[in-house]
């Protein structure tokens, strides 16, 4: 309430001091700042506190610029990230979402006008501040305007990770391509873009490229053009299902892949399963190496139990997930690399009489909700696994379900937190209900550890 107040009183220096362009739903803003005698200081506030500063030449409006009258202004900055603005009233600058921007722009010479636009603070202090946690989307490819709307409902996020390219042949024929348009939105929404990369989870095929140098260099070089080309801010590698033999060839893949790409400019993460045997990483996955080489390690934490399991069980339980991620931490992953990987799903089990599979179906969180409520399923909250459990009766047929919602979501979550990790990643956006992803973004990003 206090920071409201404050952003309430905020009033225009000279005779029009701020200036808000909107353009669809992403909004520029420019700040035009005069002085009295004694120099001038405009502040705003925010409930973040991460801490920096930036100088006037920073921001190119110093020494440097040919306009001498802007050499004195210094911007301190202790809180900054993009946020929705309007203008209510002349004076009046209203934030409708969090206004994460601390800081005084000061003019010490006292000399005439300064402006600086909105997006070249945002530009200049983003990447002189520490990095905030990440939170990151991955979404399948149902067209431009489904992920446009996708983004616009996902405030808070960090990453759009869409699933755009697949290797599909033993010599590394990539196939896909970018969507521009949901590119150049998530420029404008401050989003950045990885397209995943998979190999459709056949690991024999695989083994045909990545058992030859020549074969991995020629898809590496496609994908560098394909980031260039696009505009996209990295690549997210899904490799699953490698073969053991693999773990050296996959290592120096990813190795060369991610020098490759850093040369321009290009982010690498890569997407890591758990370990079947924790403390034992001696699979096709080498977390240390693989780690060395990517800006970000993103585990898995689901499919505890998956599709097709001969038992049933949770999708992501809580000691399960705990134990995955000290796995991760323990075999070479830093925590400041490592991304948590969180279900928006879980299996409803159908079952015999002696509790073995007949079959099972993936829900998503909200189809989840609406079964419950449709068959008035009862669910007991099991503290051991951090979930809740219901079984209920269709046809005859008995069904079992671990529910995943937002109370076991945000206790898997606050590890991040705890664990110092560099943030989360949701399967997929769009099988939530938003309260699910706003409550996700806000545990991400506590500070409390």
């Amino acid at each position: 309430m206090k920071n409201k107040q404050r952003l309430g009183r905020l009033v225009a220096f000279a005779s029009s001091a701020l200036f808000l362009l909107a353009t669809g739903a992403a909004i520029s803003l420019s700040l035009s700042y005069a002085h009295s005698g004694r120099g001038s200081m405009l502040s705003w506030f925010a409930a973040d506190s991460v801490a920096g500063t930036l100088t006037a030449e920073t921001l190119g409006i110093g020494p440097k610029n040919p306009n001498p009258d802007a050499a004195g202004w210094i911007l301190r900055v202790s809180a900054l990230s993009l946020s929705e603005l309007s203008l209510e009233a002349p004076n009046r600058l209203v934030a409708r979402t969090p206004l994460d921007l601390t800081g005084a722009l000061i003019n010490t010479s006292a000399k005439s006008t300064a402006t600086v636009p909105w997006s070249t603070i945002v530009q200049r202090a983003s990447a002189s501040l520490p990095a905030k946690r990440l939170t990151i989307g991955w979404v399948l490819d149902s067209g431009t305007a489904d992920l446009d709307t996708i983004m616009e409902q996902s405030p808070g996020l960090s990453v759009l990770a869409p699933k755009w390219l697949e290797v599909d042949s033993p010599t590394g024929t990539l196939i896909g391509g970018a969507e521009n348009g949901v590119v150049q939105k998530a420029k404008q929404l401050g989003i950045q873009v990885w397209p995943v990369v998979d190999n459709g989870f056949n690991g024999p095929m695989t083994h045909q490229f990545l058992a030859y140098r020549d074969r991995q260099d020629a898809l590496i070089n496609k994908l560098v053009h394909f980031t260039v080309q696009s505009g996209v801010a990295g690549l997210n590698v899904d490799f699953e299902g490698l073969l053991n033999e693999d773990r050296w060839n996959y290592a120096r893949f990813i190795e060369t892949l991610s020098v490759a790409l850093h040369k321009v400019h290009k982010s690498l993460s890569v997407d890591l399963p758990p370990d079947y045997a924790s403390g034992q990483n001696s699979g096709p996955y080498n977390h240390a190496a693989l780690a060395k080489a990517a800006n970000y390690i993103i585990l898995m934490g689901y499919d505890e139990h998956w599709g097709g399991d001969p038992a049933p069980g949770p999708t992501a339980s809580l000691p399960w997930v705990q134990s995955s991620v000290t796995d991760m931490l323990d075999t070479g992953v830093p925590a400041d690399k490592l991304i948590l990987g969180v279900p928006f799903y879980t299996q409803d089990w159908t079952v015999n009489k002696n509790g073995e599979v007949l079959n099972s179906q993936a829900l998503s969180l909200w189809q989840v909700r609406n079964i419950l409520a449709q068959y008035h399923v009862k669910t007991t909250w099991n503290k051991g696994l951090g979930l809740r459990f219901g079984e209920y009766t269709v046809d005859g047929q008995e069904h079992q379900i671990w529910v995943e919602d937002n109370r076991s979501l945000l206790l898997t979550l606050e590890l991040v937190a705890r664990q110092h990790l560099a943030g989360a990643a949701a399967w997929y956006l769009g099988l939530e209900y938003p309260s699910t992803w706003l409550s996700l973004v806000d545990t991400v990003r506590s500070t409390i550890g």
